[in-house]
């Protein structure tokens, strides 16, 4: 039975993930759990330090109680006394990623370790200054002046973006972006979900007449979890997305139903712990002859139109257009790609703008 005592817990300010620091018999371990409404499953698991004697070779033991290994002389560093050491819980805080879903750990002004967003990819654990060399438990924490430098960018993140004031700034940016796009003002603005957190909105409009607009703006504000794992650490790029959408005005309806849909859609990447990128679906049998959602990126596609937005974090926004499409071009991209799909197109600037046919298999 594994004796281990919960001393320390974050929650994230926008994912179901808790941060906890775990006192086991032999050594600290950070831990991040799905929030318990969703399960308590335990996603990353990285260790701090021994509590004890460090042992001259790793000892893994404690793996068949459910505890983690005690770190040999090998993979500990000066930085932990040789007879081990103990944490009062009140120094603790925590410093979440603009992901949320990835932490760096403080004791007092002392950053001690940090489960990164890239974590997991080649059995990376996350980083403690109580280790040395790389283990599938710790690495040694980088001492490059980057890397706490990003950390504090990343504490400042998030004093910034949670003031009332900082969002009626940012959002009266977003639609002055819209409104460029549209050539003309927004006909509606409408909140992205009822949480006054994370602050988010609708922007609906008109263009050229005949084409109506649902477009987010907000959810960029926040990094996508994993697009580090998928692109690497310089994923500014592709890190931050809006969603749009566009029908002809005979269609109409449609605006109000994908208002409601693009909510849940935003949400994916932090209740799911994923991005949504160019060539993703989603299964949507709600419009009759579709069968599921395709996000297309537009600047893929030569002169294909999107909102001019601002940078933002240091990297580029990027518009994901919500295209439905039918169940063969669903079970066609599952088969052989976005790439191919894109090929069945004759039309593909336009291929974003509902019509109520089926834009790529379509006869």
């Amino acid at each position: 039975m594994s004796e281990r005592e919960f001393i320390f817990e974050s929650k994230s300010p926008i994912c179901h993930i808790d941060a906890v620091i775990a006192a086991e018999k032999n050594a600290y371990y950070l831990m991040l759990f799905s929030s318990i409404e969703h399960g308590a499953k335990m996603l990353n698991s990285l260790w701090i330090c021994n509590r004890h004697q460090t042992p001259d070779e790793m000892d893994l033991r404690g793996l068949e109680k459910g505890e983690g290994p005690i770190l040999g002389k090998e993979n500990v560093s000066e930085m932990q006394p040789q007879y081990g050491m103990e944490f009062n819980p009140d120094k603790f805080s925590a410093v979440w990623y603009d992901t949320g879903d990835a932490v760096a750990i403080f004791y007092g002004k002392k950053l001690i370790c940090a489960i990164p967003p890239i974590v997991g990819l080649y059995d990376f654990p996350g980083f403690s200054i109580f280790a040395k060399g790389q283990t599938r438990y710790a690495w040694e924490m980088p001492t490059e002046p980057e890397f706490a430098q990003k950390i504090e960018q990343q504490r400042q993140f998030w004093e910034i973006i949670r003031r009332e004031e900082t969002w009626k700034k940012l959002e009266q940016d977003y639609i002055a972006v819209t409104d460029e796009f549209f050539d003309e003002p927004h006909t509606a603005v409408k909140p992205l979900g009822s949480e006054k957190f994370p602050n988010r909105s609708l922007v609906q409009g008109r263009k050229n007449k005949s084409v109506l607009y649902d477009i987010t703006v907000g959810v960029s504000q926040y990094a996508m979890p994993t697009v580090a794992k998928a692109f690497g650490n310089d994923c500014a790029d592709q890190s931050r997305i809006e969603l749009a959408f566009a029908c002809y005005d005979k269609f109409s309806p449609l605006i109000d139903l994908m208002a409601v849909v693009m909510k849940s859609i935003a949400d994916i990447p932090w209740s799911e712990r994923s991005f949504l990128w160019h060539g993703h679906t989603i299964d949507f049998p709600n419009i009759k002859g579709f069968s599921a959602l395709l996000l297309v990126d537009p600047t893929t596609i030569f002169g294909m139109e999107e909102p001019k937005w601002r940078k933002f974090g240091g990297g580029r926004v990027n518009t994901l257009w919500i295209v439905p499409i039918s169940e063969a071009e669903l079970e066609f991209i599952r088969m052989k790609g976005i790439d191919e799909l894109m090929e069945r197109c004759t039309y593909q600037r336009y291929l974003h703008i509902f019509d109520n046919t089926p834009k790529f298999l379509g006869f």
